[in-house]
């Protein structure tokens, strides 16, 4: 059957910006240090030139820069290792295909380095971006600043020249590279706007999560924050599209978005104890702590994970609700029946409007000549047999909903498969920081990683400041029992440990359940042990607290261990 590109189109930014493809977030995050750089734009620079380690390597065991890289020359193929392994972010690493994809994005200068064929974001770094950017009060401009101060660290004055300035030897790498690049100016591609996410309360958390972990930039190596930085990311990027997966099938269904739902009307605070109080999406996944296939806990972490995928969907024939309901209004502008809001764009809960009965003749008109246009290019012996049963009349389907379902029988499950990939790449599947795992032929189930789980203990051990204390860090640290943190987990992030989320595929424990559960909090606390933030103390259930690493206190002491 043909379809034309209009037809199978399915990005709105209303929506995600996101183009559905398996991903790196080293990349993403390259991506996304551009935009930060360009606020929120792309950039012009575009390299394609078949980038090598040797040519990366040669920079540093030159003579003429021994000076600021001493020891390299005189040591070139450990040079050329650590090039390699520590500065290059590489495609088929190790095989004989292997081509460098840019640095690796230790410093906010890196996306120079990409090329632009093997580091591609594919919109989540402007997913990432805008989620950011739009978290209300001042916690995302906060974030966006905090994380821009330490990203492009040594941009001062003399940053090029002074090499006394102490920095880490890979930011020194890549501010010599980028005293070499010239013509980087931002861009904006055609079509391209800010939009908001449709949660906003995500991005809410997002920005808090991001101003807490930056009060300990200080205290931890560059490399280790910036590996924080990624995993953390990457978990809000796979929380966002979880959740857009369950809102929005309801908001099409409704044709309209909910009551709760909006920048003025959400009710989420991300500094909050419970910050999503009130919200009637609320994500809950049942992770696998031990992470051994075949236990009864990873048989529910499986349930949880399969019951996520079966709403992918309803959310594509939302998706394509929404696209298709764009290209109805536009029309309608262009034929003078409606107005282009002032901002040059419609939002989602203005689109959804279009999809009521006050439209129904014209939206039918519209669509219904799109199928006859589809058909008239497809002979029947051409069409694909579960389409045919769609296109009688006698199944009383209106144009616009004939059109969807043609439109999913023959690209559903191509989009599917993406979708799938994408949220994998976002919980970071098998690899250090996972939040999804799959053994080989086996089934998916969400986890809890150690990478991710100490991610988000440092992130729940903080606290903000009061304003006008004397403290040189933002926050200071405090203690959780480990009940406290297992409702954090909850309550925060969506994750279950010691209980099942009813909302989200789930019952009622029963007493199979309950054993599995209480494995699952043995599990968790063992693991909370070998990361080295819980010890137990005595049995007195009060003392079994989980302690920050770095204590801080309101005042700005800091000590080691915090015990």
């Amino acid at each position: 059957m043909a379809l034309r590109r209009r037809d199978t189109e399915l990005k709105h930014f209303g929506v995600s910006y996101l183009d559905f493809k398996r991903v790196q977030m080293d990349r993403v995050l390259t991506g996304f240090l551009m935009r930060l750089n360009h606020k929120g734009l792309a950039s012009r620079l575009v390299r394609r030139n078949g980038l090598s380690a040797k040519e990366f390597a040669g920079e540093f065991t030159d003579p003429a820069n021994a000076d600021r890289f001493q020891g390299f020359a005189d040591h070139p193929d450990m040079a050329r290792r650590w090039v390699e392994t520590q500065l290059l972010d590489m495609v088929n690493r190790g095989r004989p295909t292997q081509a460098v994809a840019g640095l690796r994005p230790l410093h906010g200068l890196t996306y120079k380095f990409r090329d632009t064929y093997h580091s591609r974001a594919y919109g989540a770094d402007a997913q990432l971006y805008e989620m950011l950017r739009h978290a209300r009060g001042p916690y995302g401009k906060l974030a966006l600043d905090q994380l821009r101060e330490f990203f492009f660290t040594g941009l001062g004055t003399a940053a090029e020249s002074d090499w006394k300035t102490p920095v880490d030897v890979e930011t020194q790498a890549v501010l010599h590279l980028n005293s070499q690049v010239r013509g980087d100016s931002p861009h904006q591609a055609k079509g391209w706007y800010s939009a908001p996410p449709l949660c906003v309360g995500q991005a809410d958390l997002l920005a808090d999560d991001v101003i807490r972990l930056m009060s300990l930039k200080d205290l931890l190596p560059r490399v280790t924050m910036v590996e924080y930085l990624k995993i953390l990311f990457a978990f809000h990027l796979a929380l966002g599209q979880l959740k857009t997966m369950k809102l929005l099938p309801v908001a099409v269904a409704r044709s309209a978005a909910d009551p709760a739902c909006g920048t003025d009307r959400c009710p989420a605070a991300g500094a909050a104890p419970d910050p999503l109080a009130g919200c009637p999406f609320r994500v809950g996944l049942l992770v696998d702590v031990a992470g051994v296939p075949g236990t009864p806990a990873a048989v529910l972490a499986e349930h949880s994970a399969e019951y996520w995928l079966r709403r992918i969907p309803d959310f594509l024939r939302a998706a394509y609700t929404i696209r298709k309901l764009d290209d109805f209004a536009e029309h309608l502008v262009g034929q003078g029946k409606e107005s282009r809001p002032s901002r040059g764009h419609f939002t989602v809960s203005e689109l959804l409007r279009f999809g009521t009965d006050d439209y129904r003749r014209q939206r039918d008109e519209f669509f219904g000549a799109r199928l006859t246009a589809i058909l008239d290019d497809t002979s029947v012996e051409e069409q694909p047999e579960e389409v045919r049963p769609l296109l009688d009349e006698s199944m009383g389907l209106a144009p616009f909903e004939k059109y969807l379902e043609l439109l999913m029988a023959y690209r559903g499950r191509y989009h599917h498969k993406y979708v799938v990939d994408t949220i994998d790449a976002f919980l970071l599947k098998n690899r250090s920081g996972a939040a999804i795992a799959q053994p080989h032929g086996g089934r998916r189930r969400f986890v809890l990683d150690s990478a991710l789980l100490e991610v988000l203990v440092q992130v729940a051990l903080l606290r903000r400041n009061s304003r006008g204390g004397s403290s040189p860090y933002t926050h200071h640290t405090v203690s959780l029992r480990l009940d406290e943190f297992l409702a954090v987990l909850r309550d925060r992030y969506g994750l279950y440990v010691d209980r099942l989320p009813t909302v989200d595929g789930f019952g009622p424990a029963g007493l199979e359940e309950e054993a599995a559960l209480r494995a699952n909090t043995e599990a968790f606390t063992t693991r909370m042990r070998e990361i080295g933030f819980y010890d137990d103390l005595s049995d007195a259930y009060l003392t079994q607290v989980i302690t920050p690493r770095f204590s801080i206190t309101e005042d700005g002491t800091v000590t080691t261990g915090g015990r």
